[in-house]
């Protein structure tokens, strides 16, 4: 088990109320000053803040030097109406809030408080307060963007790579042309921190997060560079903001679909169809349902989604497997093989000793080939797990290979295309309760489960299939505190788990001493590592472990208004724990077969020994049970 802490303490300070820093990584924050038609500052103005989708209010009071700041508020949409003696009331609205700060200045004109100035504009997209790059998707923007779903559903993570200055990161696991989270901009480093809801999800060690439900997601925040400290590390900041309750009940249902009856046939250059697999089975569908709404009116509101995905995708691959003349021990076409039993050892002018053996085609007379009686037991039982033309797994096929390899063995001649269901299921729930006027509540909740069996392209299960079940969650509770006019503290505690399960199945179902293998450290399926040319697919037990990632993320941020000044300052604490079994913590026994037993040694022209090329193969090495290594163990 490993533990990482990691404190941040972000100290901030803005001197003018023109400068702007995100005050809160999950909310909105409208902040101003208000004027008369002389520019000069007016005090004590009342400044309403209503929230149009749900009808709450809050007031506010502009300070001596006439500078008002909301602090954090639920992202939506806004009006705001500033009203004082002597001076007419000026509405703004509606204004649509994305996550940060929004300055909203105001202008009064003298005259009668009945009368009224609206202004209906919007506020500008473009920030000059900060020189801060970031982007922001909205749902609406997101939803009519065409993309096609992943293993893991419809996601913004589809759309990372249309972001100004962002590239594809070739070695990430995503691949280069749709890096989703793994994203490179402007030459940053391909690691980013996704928030939700202003929480922290990036998990230490295996550094990567899940992407919240795509239709929970009211606006995504990208920021690229310059960002304030307060929103942690990362090259860039991925910031989700869900969805909440409004005044009135809302609901949506939806379905993303694929099928292979929309898919084109694969097309590969110069090959007939007629030596072309079948189009790969497809069946996709991601669908759901989400509700929200009040719960007590303009106080406490719900917003709940559920979503699944049915992926009864594929599994498709090409090998290559041993012939049926292979395994009875015929490579006639194949490097020469030579008897390891007839071995005897010589010196080279260096006095290096080296083995001199006699080829089995001089030996029987029977050509390139090994007889049946000198076949390995533990070899002939296990190789019968490959397929071959009479006996192979549902969905598989021997096709012409695609060419032969250095050692003279076709290459791919085996296609599968193996049903493949990957069921997701995920949860999400958020609660917005304001307790007071000067005290709200907001928490968030996504939980998913991913029960899967993993087939093998080659073997029947349980021989090489593995259970796997990782679950998830994503949790935060953040509670704004409006402590005075001139003083906001905002505390929040969020925490990310992902627990990982893998299973062999294969374990324990008696496979080592049915095949007769006498040093099993575990009652699995021994490993058979087929190395020299690597073409060969190995027939391998899947792995055993279990894996569990935990980050708790408490901060704190306060916000005090001093005169024409704004201090804004808090604290961070990232902990992460893991804990882990051994990858693979299971190994019956694994054998490694190289071809050097059925190789042939000669003397170069200075008297040198050394192999000869074009001699040698692994498979025979296998079936004469000749292994270049094997281990064994078992670890907790």
């Amino acid at each position: 088990m490993t533990n990482l802490r990691r404190c941040v303490l972000p100290l901030f300070l803005v001197l003018t109320s023109a400068a702007c820093f995100a005050q809160s990584t999950n909310s909105a924050d409208i902040r101003g000053t208000v004027t008369d038609s002389t520019g000069a500052l007016i005090p004590g103005v009342t400044v309403t803040v209503a929230n149009v989708d749900t009808g709450v209010s809050k007031d506010f009071t502009t300070n001596q030097d006439g500078l008002y700041d909301t602090s954090s508020i639920v992202v939506g949409s806004y009006r705001v109406t500033f009203t004082r003696d002597g001076f007419e009331r000026l509405v703004r609205g509606p204004i649509s809030l994305q996550v940060g700060t929004t300055t909203v200045n105001a202008e009064l004109k003298v005259g009668a408080t009945t009368q009224e100035v609206t202004v209906t504009t919007d506020v500008p997209l473009l920030k000059t307060e900060t020189s801060e790059q970031s982007t922001t998707l909205e749902a609406k923007s997101m939803g009519q963007l065409p993309q096609v779903a992943g293993g893991s559903g419809v996601s913004w993570e589809n759309f990372m790579i249309l972001l100004p200055g962002a590239t594809g990161t070739p070695n990430g696991n995503q691949g280069s042309s749709n890096p989703g989270q793994e994203v490179a901009i402007n030459g940053n480093l391909p690691y980013s921190n996704i928030l939700a809801d202003g929480a922290s999800t990036t998990l230490s060690h295996s550094q990567n997060a899940n992407p919240a439900i795509f239709e929970t997601v009211s606006e995504l925040q990208v920021s690229t560079s310059s960002f304030s400290a307060q929103y942690g590390i990362g090259g860039a900041i991925f910031n989700q903001i869900s969805k909440g309750g409004t005044s009135r009940f809302h609901g949506a249902a939806y379905d993303y679909f694929q099928n292979d009856a929309l898919t084109a046939y694969p097309y590969e250059f110069g090959t007939p169809r007629s030596q072309l697999g079948p189009i790969p089975f497809l069946r996709y569908n991601n669908f759901g349902f989400a509700v929200g709404g009040p719960i007590l009116k303009k106080k406490m509101f719900f917003y709940f989604d559920y979503d699944q995905i049915v992926d009864h995708g594929n599994n498709t691959g090409r090998n290559t497997v041993p012939t049926t003349d292979n395994m009875a021990g015929n490579f006639t076409g194949m490097n020469n093989i030579f008897d390891p039993t007839t071995q005897t050892i010589a010196l080279d002018a260096a006095n290096n000793p080296y083995p001199v053996r006699q080829s089995f085609a001089s030996e029987y007379g029977s050509g390139n080939a090994i007889p049946a009686a000198l076949i390995d037991t533990l070899a002939s039982k296990f190789q019968q797990f490959y397929p071959t033309p009479s006996s192979h797994i549902p969905g598989g096929a021997f096709i012409p290979p695609s060419g032969t390899d250095a050692e003279g063995i076709p290459t791919k001649n085996f296609y599968s295309s193996q049903q493949q269901s990957t069921p997701y299921r995920k949860f999400f729930g958020r609660l917005d309760y304001d307790i007071t006027s000067k005290n709200r509540l907001s928490m968030s909740d996504t939980q998913s489960d991913t029960p899967v069996v993993y087939s093998s392209q080659v073997t029947a299960c349980p021989i090489g299939c593995q259970t796997g079940d990782v679950d998830n969650n994503n949790a935060q509770i953040t509670d704004v505190w409006n402590i005075s006019p001139s003083t906001i503290n905002e505390a929040r505690i969020g925490f990310t788990s992902q627990l990982n399960f893998f299973a062999d199945l294969a374990l324990n179902k008696g496979y080592a001493s049915q095949l007769g293998w006498q040093f099993a450290k575990a009652d699995d399926f021994p490993a058979i590592n087929l190395e020299g040319s690597y073409d060969y697919a190995w027939i391998n037990p899947s792995s055993n472990s279990v894996y569990k990632e935990f980050t708790w993320d408490p901060s704190d941020v306060v916000t005090m208004i001093r005169g024409k000044h704004i201090l804004h300052f808090g604290g961070e604490l990232l902990a992460y724990q893991n804990n882990s079994t051994a990858w693979g913590n299971t190994n019956a026994g694994a054998l490694n077969f190289s071809g050097q037993y059925t190789q042939q040694w000669a003397l170069d022209s200075n008297g040198i020994a050394a192999p000869v090329a074009g001699t040698g193969l692994e498979y025979a090495d296998f079936l004469l049970g000749y292994a270049r290594k094997w281990t064994a163990s078992v670890s907790p």
